[in-house]
């Protein structure tokens, strides 16, 4: 085991895993990422494998709706670059698949340099804080509700905040399902170097999705992760306990950024959630009745038929470059009509059952994850977001399935 481990962490696999995660969108113009401009790169790669015939059969789809909506009516030069992406991400997602399949890629090292590095960046951002030249290169002072406005949050070296916690998710969610289903050694170090970053990125999206996908998971698995009374003592006393300091919490700091972001979603006029959430939906419908409600207006048409709508929607106060639904399934039905949303939907519980993710308590914890996360964010050209699917259906960490604890030593890997 400590040859495989040795072996990977000088592979470029390992070397190419902590560049996406770190720096996959740094110093590039909004919408690039490198794992686009390495497209070519992916090819090679899957040519060499001669796995390029899965690119064409994921392919196919997408090219029958290309013909569908050249018929409707599209600006083609927007569609043209938009094609070329779906191609990118498709041709990235299947490089990642067959490489992370690999049972000689070990990714419990990779989630565990991560995790260290992440939390070594965290530390120079705080530093980074109080220096004003360079403080917005790592955190973000976008308002978020408008008692909140000078909030600066984490967004390490992405875009925003809901782009860095959404893909720390599947390492956070990868060291708390170790602490559930394994003896885990130093376990308060670990939750303090995977939970600072999340709690200073103040994604709320992320956290709640997080949150409510691990209450599943623990009315699921509840017999197998208390399974001794000093695990039940801890989580009477956590049941108790927690409540208790919530509210004490509440009468001490009630000005808090938590409570007072959850008063406005809760009892008032939260713009940010409703916009990102069910007002996406309804966004998405309205502007696919100028088109097809079964085919949408195509990919890279929200712009040509649609922008000032949603500027003024979402009250932008600074233009962007392209407009986009803050919404991954209302982006789904934007494009591609309430045919391809549904298509969106099989696809997940046909790789769901297929790949039997529910065997596998780790990939159905993350499964929950961004199942309910497409409702309340990402895009559909976000390499981030399908970079976590692709997790969620790929063999990995065969320890966290009942009966194959045996298969690596789960006191192995720790910070």
């Amino acid at each position: 085991m400590v040859a495989q481990t040795v072996q990977i962490k000088h592979s470029w696999v390992w070397l190419v895993s902590l560049f996406i995660f770190f720096f996959n969108s740094f110093l590039l113009p909004d919408g690039l990422t490198y794992s686009l401009l390495l497209t070519p790169v992916w090819v090679y790669l899957l040519y060499k494998q001669k796995r390029l015939d899965t690119v064409l059969i994921m392919f196919l789809p997408f090219v029958l709706y290309a013909i569908i909506h050249l018929i409707i009516g599209v600006k083609l030069s927007n569609y043209a670059v938009s094609f070329i992406v779906l191609i990118s991400v498709i041709t990235f997602l299947t490089a990642v698949y067959y490489f992370i399949s690999n049972p000689k890629v070990r990714l419990d090292p990779i989630f565990c340099d991560i995790a260290i590095m992440n939390f070594f960046f965290t530390l120079i951002s705080l530093i980074l804080f109080f220096v004003p030249g360079l403080k917005s290169i790592v955190w973000y002072n976008v308002p978020i509700s408008p008692e909140l406005t000078g909030l600066w949050r984490l967004k390490m070296f992405m875009p925003e905040p809901a782009h860095y916690s959404f893909l720390l998710a599947p390492v956070v969610i990868y060291f708390l399902g170790r602490m559930l289903f394994f003896k885990s050694r130093n376990f308060l170090l670990t939750l303090v170097f995977i939970t600072i970053p999340l709690v200073l990125s103040f994604s709320f999206g992320v956290i709640s999705c997080l949150a409510i996908s691990g209450i599943v998971i623990l009315l699921l698995y509840f017999k197998r992760i208390f399974n001794s009374k000093k695990r039940r003592k801890v989580f009477w006393m956590m049941t108790i306990g927690l409540p208790i300091l919530a509210v004490l919490i509440y009468f001490a700091f009630p000005q808090n950024p938590l409570y007072v972001r959850l008063d406005n979603i809760l009892f008032k006029d939260d713009t940010s959630a409703r916009g990102r959430t069910y007002e996406a939906f309804i966004l998405a419908h309205n502007i696919i009745s100028q088109k097809s409600y079964w085919w949408g207006i195509g990919i890279g048409q929200l712009d040509v038929f649609a922008r000032n709508f949603v500027v003024n929607f979402y009250d932008y106060k600074n233009l962007p470059n392209v407009v986009r639904i803050p919404n991954a399934s209302a982006e789904t039905l934007l494009f591609f009509g309430y045919i391809g949303l549904i298509l969106r939907f099989v696809i997940e519980w046909v790789l769901f059952f297929t790949s039997k993710v529910y065997r596998n308590p780790y990939r159905l914890w993350l499964f929950i994850f961004v199942f309910i996360y497409q409702f309340t964010g990402s895009y559909i050209t976000n390499f981030a977001e399908y970079l976590v699917w692709m997790l969620v259906f790929s063999p990995i960490f065969p320890e966290f399935e009942v009966g194959k604890e045996k298969i690596a030593d789960p006191n192995e890997i720790t910070l």
